[in-house]
């Protein structure tokens, strides 16, 4: 169960503990500030059971829902036109950074090769005897020049087709896995159109949504951790925070870099991300102990120095196993566990302490 299941099954429960405690019949006796309070003479003390807690410092963290996504994903596509001839990888293999992928037929480009290195190899010819011809004062140097453009241009045909025969192998931009191919052998490709789609899984990224009021808590660097649907927890750092923001939804992309060396975590997956912000004074209570006032806030309610019931609003900003972390309290508190639906603010308890079991 994510986090904010959790949250939602915890202010239910309060909701319906609300409803069933009688406070819509209890509305009508408001003071002017708004707070039930009760008539402490008329009404009979009530026993309730407590604990005794004291707030710890808690780390806060901006909660995000997301997904894990890869960190790169490439159609790799051709540079020259050709039929492709073969596909040299199956869907779902491991590639290492330039293995081929397809390969193109050869057509007539070795033919045209083996002609530019030959027209190269007599113009070089032509350039060593306008060399020799210019040293004895037989030929100009202006009529040399033009024997060494040729040689150059020569030159320059011959890497131009040494090109053109490699580019007929689409290799792999970097290490990942052949997710899909785009093409089969026999069709046609032009210059840009796709063999295959390539994945980096390593490193993974958790991506997510920060709305406007979060995004100036977090930035770039900072360490944070990923809860995968799973239930497995992971570390990372916050590779990157846009600076702007979705122009349909005003939130603002983030995404968790996770080291994924064995590629166990799959691209897709439900997460949600936790980035620190800062160290808050927080009480460890029991969602139990949850409840709503007359206006549907949610808190719990405690005891002061001279017996009576107060309310307090909270915020739920985390949880430990069975337990949960809530700010909005003082340093500390005597929680009401037992009996806080039939109590309200300001009315006399008498209370019997239990142990702090966590």
């Amino acid at each position: 169960m994510n986090k904010t299941t959790k949250t939602a099954i915890i202010v239910l429960s309060a909701l319906l503990l609300w409803m069933l405690s009688g406070f819509f019949e209890n509305n009508s006796n408001s003071s002017n500030n708004n707070s039930l309070k009760i008539n402490n003479d008329d009404d009979k003390i009530v026993r309730v059971k407590a604990k005794k807690i004291k707030s710890k410092l808690k780390q806060s963290n901006v909660l995000i829902q997301g997904r894990t996504e890869s960190s790169r994903n490439v159609k790799v596509a051709s540079e020259t036109n050709g039929i492709i001839k073969e596909i040299l990888v199956k869907k779902g293999e491991f590639v290492k950074k330039n293995q081929i992928l397809c390969k193109l037929s050869v057509d007539s480009r070795e033919a045209k090769l083996d002609e530019a290195k030959a027209l190269m190899l007599q113009k070089k010819l032509e350039w060593d005897a306008s060399k020799v011809l210019v040293e004895k004062g037989y030929r100009s140097q202006t009529k040399a020049a033009g024997s060494k453009a040729a040689y150059d241009a020569s030159k320059a045909l011959v890497i131009q087709m040494e090109e053109e025969l490699e580019n007929i192998n689409i290799r792999s931009p970097f290490d990942g896995f052949f997710n899909d191919n785009l093409a089969e052998v026999g069709d046609f490709l032009s210059i840009g159109m796709p063999c295959g789609e390539v994945i980096d899984y390593n490193p993974i990224l958790v991506i997510g949504q920060v709305s406007e009021q979060e995004i100036k808590k977090i930035r770039s660097g900072i360490q944070g951790f990923a809860v995968l649907s799973t239930g497995e927890k992971l570390d990372g750092k916050l590779s990157y925070v846009s600076k702007t923001a979705d122009i349909k939804t005003r939130t603002f992309r983030v995404e968790l870099e996770i080291s994924n060396t064995n590629f166990e975590i799959k691209d897709g997956i439900t997460a949600e991300l936790f980035i620190p912000t800062k160290r808050v004074q927080a009480h460890l209570i029991p969602p139990s102990s949850l409840t709503l006032d007359p206006e549907g806030k949610i808190g719990v309610r405690h005891i002061n120095n001279d017996n009576e019931v107060i309310f307090s609003v909270i915020e739920i900003i985390g949880d430990q196993e069975e337990l949960i972390w809530v700010t909005g309290l003082p340093e500390q508190i005597i929680l009401i566990t037992i009996g806080q639906e039939f109590v309200l603010e300001g009315q006399k308890v008498n209370y019997s302490l239990e142990a702090l079991n966590w």
